[in-house]
């Protein structure tokens, strides 16, 4: 059996006998990750069914594409059968979820290597993607709702603040680019940058 593509597995989610369809044995997280060690290919389908279809949200809302998404969700899989029995994470969901966190930006970084700003880029959707729940990114029914959030977290902004958190994060101008046009000092902008990520965490956990 050839484990270096995926979909390689047939993941089976229905078992039937004598036509009634037997109501399946949901394992834990901890169970899962055990199972891992014995039965890779049994874990990962728990994987799929309970994980799949979050981590493909994540990974399409940094890419915006179902492709590239699709094929880190298909990284993370690999990944999770050679890392997990020697990891043995304490919290599988977190564990998975940066995995996929992980995988697209770094697609993310490779996409935009050759481009002008292709790493601030990167970088600066990290930076807000640390203040955003994996609850709230992997949920798709919640992207109206988040964006109306940030809309009133950006109306209780001074006008500077506005002006430099908007620089950043949706311009897409580096650190010392907003210092420049603002007249300010690099450190300054940092300061107010880093500010402004704890209190929309705050926030938008206080949302959540």
């Amino acid at each position: 059996m050839d484990r270096n593509r995926w979909p390689v597995w047939k993941i089976v989610n229905q078992v039937q006998d004598e036509g009634k369809l037997l109501v399946e044995v949901m394992l834990n997280d901890n169970q899962i990750v055990e199972l891992f060690s014995r039965d890779p290919d049994g874990a990962l389908s728990e994987v799929v069914k309970r994980y799949g279809e979050p981590m493909r949200r994540i990974a399409v809302s940094i890419l915006m594409d179902e492709r590239d998404a699709e094929e880190c969700v298909n990284d993370t899989y690999l990944a999770a059968c050679k890392k997990i029995p020697i990891a043995k994470p304490a919290n599988l969901r977190a564990y998975l979820f940066r995995m996929i966190r992980n995988f697209a930006f770094e697609r993310l970084r490779h996409d935009h290597a050759k481009k002008r700003g292709g790493e601030a880029v990167v970088t600066s959707f990290e930076e807000l993607s640390e203040c955003i729940p994996d609850r709230r990114r992997a949920e798709s029914a919640d992207e109206t709702r988040l964006r109306e959030q940030m809309e009133e977290f950006l109306r209780q902004l001074t006008k500077e603040r506005r002006a430099i958190f908007l620089g950043r994060f949706w311009f897409m101008y580096s650190v010392s680019e907003i210092a420049a046009q603002m007249g300010k000092d690099e450190k300054y902008i940092s300061n107010q940058l880093y500010n402004m990520k704890k209190k929309l965490k705050k926030y938008l956990k206080r949302k959540d």
